[in-house]
């Protein structure tokens, strides 16, 4: 039987673990979904980049700050 697990890096070890426990096989295969996205999403990442580079953002907590303000 295959069985196919996405986590994130940080339980690597922790999976490995339990492969071993279990006697099992275990890959890991790290893939680059990004040229699976639609045309408008990657569009829209590399915008959202060149914004970041640019300095054109506001922190999550300047946002919150924002928002309190406005609706308190």
């Amino acid at each position: 039987m295959k069985v196919v697990i996405e986590a994130d890096k940080q339980y690597k070890n922790m999976l490995q673990e339990i492969a071993n426990a279990i006697k099992a096989k275990i890959t890991f295969k790290e893939e680059d979904f990004f040229q699976d996205l639609p045309e408008h999403v990657k569009s829209n990442i590399k915008i959202s980049r060149q914004e970041i580079e640019s300095g054109l953002y506001s922190s999550h907590d300047e946002v919150m700050k924002r928002i309190i303000e406005k609706y308190s």
